[in-house]
């Protein structure tokens, strides 16, 4: 090699370099927020439309970064990370001193810590304006994403149990997605997806016309009066999430600044959640400081009917969220009842201040029957219901009061408080408040809180963020939290606590350690030998450990120990797990992630959720109890900037068993193995 060759050898090295470590320190940080999410809320019952919304917003974020030089506020509103003031911090920082050179002088805008600009990180660039950036930023985006998912071996459900008896699940054991997205930035968005879950009959019996889902919009957007107009499915978001599903916000989890929801009122729906999101017409209006969302909803929802046997009429006890139609009675609950949905939100935003106000009206075609439990008697009934709100956000240098207020049609109310205050470039704190009168309704209500549905329940948390000396972090939280009338698992009034604390310590580039510990109590009955019920604290207790060293800029490895303990009763179980994950990038195009996982809990009590890498748009957060194995093997493959295809495989071992699951999910044997495929094809 020449000594000219060798230095341009060497300068390109030294260019290429820092380009390379910022893509995969951007890579790393996207998954890490991604992981954060999902492990957020692992221990829930149900996962909320909201978080699962806001995952395939972090992902679709990442995938197409905002160019921050360019980005209007619309654009920087939907990076769902930043509120009101900051973005209109960041255009008078651009009118006044031009275009940002870098991400780090993010660091002088108003309002912007340093921990706020580097989860800004995976997802933004700093083009400067160029013929080429103006022409790709008007460009026509399309794709095209096809998933197949399936399992072995083959559960109950879809054999016969006896002869001439059809199987329970009468479809393929194989689910089958499909999505379609085009967009011209700013102008217009359309998309179509497909979905049918394995077991659901697919061109036959319930589902002559193909697929059980079907979900579409067209979005267009002007810069005059009538800024948005959306036919089809959409999502509807207001304030702090009392009356009305928020926008992004974490809830409860490491991240405990992480309480405030901001984000569009309004927006395209492209989950598959076939039952919380609304079908209809919505419009966003206004201009300069004023905007007003409105809407209108008409579509059929998965219920449970019942027929009173004296009178003949028909009623619902509950709203069905699973979307599985594979059963007969779960295609008899399919599209069941009818339900209407119409309203409005009007938003006036001030330099530092941004106030809102909500109006929506709910009406089902047949009334809601809550039942005769006695937890029940303040749950809603009837065939309508309507909520009235009122929010506001006050962004100050250093410190952000949010809050909001509803009330619900039978007069009874909901509010919340929260406050973010970054005391000091290395201390943030947050406080939040929130009440919910037993009796008040808000059946799309999502708020940071212990249960779900916004009511019957008092608490107050407060969490802080730390870095007492370079490289270390701290996160804590504490939830105290009151039900002042009866729960599904109580007997009567009670309450209940919850402690968080974690430490990071980056002790090197290559090398870091997490420590987290978790600790909650809360009510639950038992009902004795005599039949009588008696409340009992549930103590659950969770401590892991985690290191992460990178070998090298391919190869990267992690390592966790996970502790579970659990007492309620006379009940008192142990239990643990271990995982070592290896993620290899040998190119540019060819990733694969491969874990190896033992676990031994004593029961589910002492279950441990995990979360997995898995295809695009999706996420994985199995639990694991008894005694066991896993593995999994994901791998990502990019042929050309157009294509990139998805493969993972997953087995799960349980020792000592000879079947696994219940009812028509059971299956035999100790092991049970997935494999799903996706392949995204960008046009």
């Amino acid at each position: 090699m020449t000594m000219n060759r060798m230095i341009k050898f060497m300068l390109l090295s030294a260019l290429l370099f820092p380009l390379r470590t910022y893509s995969q320190i951007k890579e790393e940080l996207k998954e890490k927020q991604m992981e954060q999410v999902i492990e957020s809320i692992a221990g829930s019952e149900d996962v909320d439309i909201d978080n699962s919304t806001l995952l395939e917003d972090l992902t679709t974020n990442a995938e197409n970064p905002v160019n921050v030089n360019l980005a209007t506020e619309d654009e920087l509103t939907k990076l769902n990370l930043l509120d009101f003031n900051q973005i209109q911090n960041v255009i008078n920082y651009r009118k006044k001193y031009g275009f940002f050179v870098s991400l780090y002088e993010l660091t002088a805008v108003e309002g912007f810590t340093p921990e706020i600009v580097n989860s800004l990180t995976p997802f933004v660039t700093f083009e400067l304006p160029s013929d080429s950036v103006f022409k790709a930023r008007g460009k026509l985006r399309e794709n095209l994403i096809s998933r197949v998912k399936f399992s072995f071996p083959l559960a109950r459900g879809y054999r016969s149990t006896s002869e001439g008896k059809a199987a329970a699940y009468p479809g393929l054991p194989v689910s089958l997605y499909n999505r379609f997205h085009l967009e011209i930035p700013e102008k217009v968005e359309l998309g179509l997806i497909t979905d049918n879950d394995a077991g659901e009959q697919f061109f036959n019996g319930s589902n002559k016309w193909g697929f059980d889902y079907y979900s579409g919009f067209l979005s267009c957007k002007w810069k005059g009066f009538v800024h948005q107009v959306t036919i089809g499915d959409f999502l509807f978001r207001a304030g702090q999430g009392v009356s009305f599903g928020a926008g992004a916000g974490l809830g409860k989890s490491a991240n405990t600044l992480g309480i405030l929801k901001f984000g569009q009122t309004l927006r395209p729906y492209t989950s598959t959640d076939e039952n919380r999101f609304f079908r209809g017409i919505s419009a966003i209006l206004g201009s300069g400081p004023f905007k007003l969302v409105l809407f209108y909803s008409n579509k059929n929802r998965d219920a449970n009917i019942i027929k009173d046997p004296v009178t003949g009429s028909s009623s619902f006890t509950s709203l069905q969220t699973s979307g599985y139609h594979r059963t007969l009675s779960e295609i008899e609950d399919e599209k069941s009842v009818n339900e209407q949905v119409a309203g409005g939100y009007g938003e006036l935003k001030f330099n530092k201040i941004r106030v809102g106000g909500l109006m929506v009206v709910q009406q089902f075609d047949l009334p809601m029957n809550a039942g005769t439990s006695l937890y029940k008697a303040k749950s809603f009934s009837g065939s309508k219901n309507s909520n009235l709100g009122i929010d506001y956000q006050l962004a100050l240098s250093h410190l952000q009061l949010f809050g909001e207020a509803g009330l619900s049609r039978n007069g009874k109310a909901g509010a919340v408080q929260g406050l973010i205050w970054h005391a000091h470039p290395q201390l943030s704190l947050s406080a939040y408040f929130r009440s919910f009168d037993p009796g008040f309704h808000a059946l799309y209500g999502s708020s940071l809180s212990e249960s779900s549905g916004n009511c019957n329940e008092t608490g107050f948390y407060t969490g802080v963020l730390a870095s007492p000396v370079p490289k270390v972090k701290i996160f804590g939280y504490v939830d105290i939290y009151h039900f002042p009338w009866l729960t599904y698992n109580t007997m009567a009034p009670s309450s209940g606590i919850d402690y968080l604390a974690q430490v990071d310590i980056a002790c090197s580039r290559k090398f870091s350690v997490s420590m987290k510990g978790k600790y909650e109590s809360k009510p639950q009955k038992v009902t004795g030998s005599k039949g009588i019920a008696s409340d009992y604290d549930q103590k659950t207790t969770r401590l892991r450990i985690q290191t992460d060293y990178n070998l090298s800029k391919r190869l990267s490895l992690r390592t966790r120990f996970e502790y579970a303990g659990y007492n309620f009763a006379k009940d008192d179980e142990n239990g643990f797990l271990v995982f070592q994950d290896m993620v290899y990038e040998p190119t540019l195009k060819f990733k694969i992630w491969v874990r190896y996982a033992w676990f031994n809990t004593k029961s589910y009590n002492s279950r441990i959720y995990c979360y997995e890498n898995d295809l695009l748009y999706t996420f994985s957060i199995p639990e694991f109890h008894g005694n066991g194995q896993r593995i999994y093997l994901n791998l990502r493959w990019c042929p050309s900037p157009r294509i990139t295809a998805y493969l993972k495989m997953g087995c799960t071992i349980h020792n000592g068993e000879s079947s696994w699951g219940s009812g028509n999910d059971i299956t035999a044997g100790n092991q049970r193995t997935e494999l799903r495929g996706l392949l995204n094809w960008r046009f």
